[in-house]
């Protein structure tokens, strides 16, 4: 084969299980703010990245030395759209004999005249950079780990709440912070709007007027401005909020 495609479509790992908050976690200092749940889903993502690229040191760094390439170091995490480019440089510093050309989502290599060990060698530089550059794909389905669940936990009782409240809503008592990480994703989760009542109008305007944690949460991963007061988690100014 003279020529090859190369080209990834997104994260190696489909879903990424954090631990969840539980007595044998210890429970992050607080308070958090969504830079710190950020922060833990990028921690999360990289992991397995980190692990794909241990696992390929491990099987070849023996070959690599005989071969007369250098042991790689991770480089970090890059965009999707990024990827080709930062594979194509790697290999260009790596072994310039290649040739590449670049394409949608990735690139070819020309492997014309390359044989033997000089085809191996060729392969290998390719799947040291693979190894080297995590790709950061925000749509890999994530489990809240611990920062993410003690997060949504000092949100629903430190601004749903209060807000609830403020707009004259009935709220219901909180549960303890161990008790609201067990039940998150169960289908039994507790919920601050468990009380303000049936009437979709009713709902639906308690919650445009006081956003659930997971509305705030996506709005900041997507790179939108929350709703007041949502940065430092502290209560919204009802007068902002009630019409």
């Amino acid at each position: 084969m003279l020529q090859t495609a190369w080209a990834r479509t997104g994260a190696f790992t489909g879903v990424l299980m954090v631990a969840m908050l539980s007595g044998c976690v210890a429970a992050p200092a607080l308070p958090l703010t969504l830079d710190d749940v950020t922060a833990e889903r990028a921690a999360a993502r990289e992991l397995p990245e980190r692990q794909r690229f241990a696992a390929f040191v491990e099987q070849s760094s023996g070959r690599l030395a005989e071969l007369g390439l250098p042991v790689p170091e991770f480089q970090g995490m890059v965009a999707l759209d990024d990827w080709a480019d930062a594979m194509v440089a790697c290999i260009d510093q790596t072994d310039p004999p290649l040739f590449l050309s670049a394409v949608s989502g990735g690139f070819t290599v020309n492997y014309f005249g390359v044989v033997g060990d000089d085809y191996e060698r060729s392969n290998l530089t390719i799947e040291s950079c693979q190894a080297q550059i995590g790709v950061d794909d925000p749509a890999v389905e994530l489990t809240p780990g611990v920062v993410e669940v003690a997060w949504r936990y000092q949100d629903a009782t430190q601004r749903v709440l209060p807000c609830l409240r403020g707009i004259g809503a009935s709220v219901p008592s909180p549960p303890g912070a161990i008790n609201f990480a067990e039940n998150l994703g169960t289908g039994r989760e507790w919920s601050p709007y468990a009380m303000v009542g049936v009437d979709p109008a009713t709902l639906s305007r308690a919650v445009a007027l006081c956003p659930p944690s997971a509305t705030v949460l996506e709005a900041h991963l997507n790179g939108l401005n929350g709703p007041p007061g949502t940065t430092g988690l502290t209560p919204p100014r009802y007068s902002e909020l009630v019409p």
